[in-house]
């Protein structure tokens, strides 16, 4: 009968999982994909890889080298297909750093112009007919580790440590049921032990290579791992249609300068799937009793909660691995505004909204039309501005920073019509593409430029008329000073000719204010003026035309009398 505390403890050993113990004190390349494309050599200078593209099931385009560190250090380098990636360690600060090579796959020119078509227009059809048809690669897992900087040096990540190795496994048949071990320990025991049934332990237990033999204090521990190389591994031996993969429970990387972690791994890939890395925040990852789920908080309110000291962020990062091009893109929010960054380039933030701003600053409708201040934008308007403001300025205003001219378009792409509204150094011009040509402009001096103009005068669209004096009209216009002038805003030079509208106004009282002539008063009082020096006209020559018969008729006495001194 197995009755010592030690015996027990390699029982558990192989009844935990021995396999956690094969193989330490071997080189470990620490390879977080489910293959190796590359070698590694940690060199004085940095670290040196050499892919090997023919393990790849596809033509390599290039290669991806990405590297995390500490302070949010974050660097991404591209490199050819034939080029050996490499990263050196001049100007990294001391502290751990992972590292990520990605391999590119080439496309074929015709399938990535098939794949940008799709992409650019939205067809995700097409993109589901090249998926469909093999012309995409699958994703490649990528290949990763980690190092160490210290005093300016990368510690060498291949340096692995020395570990318990396990006995040959030399099984023992244990006699049947259960059975309770409390004989005193025994310190020389080398063989492995082999339990057929269920095991019973009443108390605490250490597995591994350094635990002592008696003395250890366990606190509230049940089992306590203890050596230099720490692995659980779940071997399922299913068969059939029975789910059988591997998983792995992995404590700290056994290479020099690895990262201090806790992780998951899918054994059978080798793949590591979830990791804590050593020194994490409190709370850094917090799922509740209902499901909510906080990242550096405790108290999740929502469903997924994001709190941190300094702008909390979100990453949507697609690589290369299918094909794609790359794109990052962040999510982000502080106390200045919520912005959306494109970290692809140049981290511009096409995106924001500040704090306070009102209910419904934008609103997309379900008709794709866009409402701005207005929660249901009306059916017949695409954009739809509403200001609640007494200020002059609560419209709409189109600003250029740069040096260019700002123009807005309508058109008709089934008419094939154009018209174009160009503000340029401050003038305004309206213009049918149609033509070529400015139908309408207005300069910064309120000088308009047109073919013609065509002021409403529909009769249907007029009340209240009231007969003119003409004669009065005239007379009064005739008492209006016209001088010559020139506006104060005018180039050098340029001269007018015309009254003023505080004349016109105290003359004729119509218009809006004394400060402008409307085109169509002008027009009017033209009319009336014409008039009146048209009926003066036809009375003078009624005039003119009753004298002439007047010297017919003396002249034809005096041709009767025979005196001729009147004839011309």
């Amino acid at each position: 009968m197995i009755c010592s505390r030690l015996r027990l403890a390699l029982v558990l050993i192989v009844a935990l999982g021995a396999a956690a113990l094969t193989g330490s004190g071997t080189a470990e390349a620490q390879i977080t994909g489910s293959q190796a494309m590359a070698s590694v050599d940690a060199a004085p200078d940095g670290l040196h890889f050499s892919p090997d593209a023919a393990a790849l099931p596809w033509p390599v385009a290039g290669w991806t080298l990405t590297v995390g560190g500490p302070d949010g250090f974050y660097q991404r380098q591209s490199f050819d297909a034939n080029a050996a990636p490499a990263l050196f360690v001049a100007g990294l600060v001391d502290g751990e750093y992972t590292w990520r090579l990605q391999a590119n796959p080439q496309l074929d020119p015709q399938i990535r112009a098939q794949l940008e078509s799709a992409r650019a227009g939205g067809d995700q059809e097409a993109l589901q007919r090249l998926i469909d048809l093999g012309r995409l690669p699958a994703p490649a897992p990528a290949q990763g580790g980690a190092f160490q900087v210290r005093d300016g040096i990368i510690l060498d990540p291949f340096l692995a440590e020395s570990g318990a190795a396990l006995a040959e496994d030399s099984r023992q048949t244990a006699e049947t049921g259960a059975h309770s071990v409390q004989a005193p320990a025994l310190t020389n025991a080398t063989e492995a032990y082999y339990v057929g049934n269920n095991l019973y332990v009443n108390n605490s237990a250490c597995i591994g290579g350094s635990c002592p033999t008696s003395g250890l204090s366990f606190g509230y521990d049940t089992i306590r791992l203890i050596e230099n190389n720490l692995r659980i591994h779940f071997d399922d031996d299913s068969i059939g249609s029975f789910p059988d993969r591997d998983w792995r429970l992995v404590v700290n990387d056994s290479s020099s300068g690895g990262r201090d972690r806790f992780s998951i791994e899918d054994a059978t890939l080798n793949r590591e799937i979830f990791t804590v890395k050593g020194g994490a925040l409190p709370y850094s990852l917090y799922v509740d009793n209902g499901g909510k789920v906080g990242f550096g908080t405790s108290q999740p309110s929502v469903d997924l909660h994001v709190e941190t000291g300094d702008t909390p962020e979100l990453r949507l990062e697609q690589n290369v691995s299918s094909g794609f091009a790359e794109q990052a893109w962040d999510l982000a929010g502080n106390e200045t505004s919520f912005f959306v960054r494109d970290a692809t380039n140049g981290s511009t933030l096409p995106f924001r909204i500040r704090p306070g701003a009102d209910t419904n600053s934008l609103v997309v409708g379900s008709n794709s039309n866009v409402g701005i201040g207005i929660l249901n934008p009306d059916a017949n308007v695409r954009l739809q501005v509403q200001a609640d403001t007494s200020s002059n300025f609560g419209g709409l205003r189109v600003e250029n920073s740069g040096s260019g001219n700002i123009q807005t378009q309508f058109a008709n792409t089934n008419g094939g019509w154009e018209w174009r509204q160009t503000f340029r150094s401050g003038d305004m011009i309206f213009d049918s593409q149609e033509d070529g040509a400015n139908e309408w402009e207005v300069d910064t001096g309120g000088n308009v430029t047109a073919t013609s103009f065509n002021p409403t005068s529909d009769r249907n669209l007029k009340q209240g008329f009231e007969a003119v004096d003409p004669e009065q009209i005239l007379e009064r216009l005739a008492a209006i000073p016209v001088t010559q002038w020139s506006y104060r805003g005018d180039a050098a030079g340029t001269q007018h000719i015309g009254p003023v509208a505080q004349d016109f106004h105290a003359a004729f009282g119509v218009g809006a204010d004394d400060r402008h002539i409307s085109t169509t008063d002008a027009d009017g009082v033209a009319f009336a003026a014409i008039q009146a020096l048209y009926q003066r006209l036809m009375e003078k020559e009624a005039e003119i035309d009753t004298l002439k018969e007047q010297v017919r008729l003396l002249l034809e006495l005096q041709r009767a009398d025979g005196a001729t001194a009147l004839e011309p």
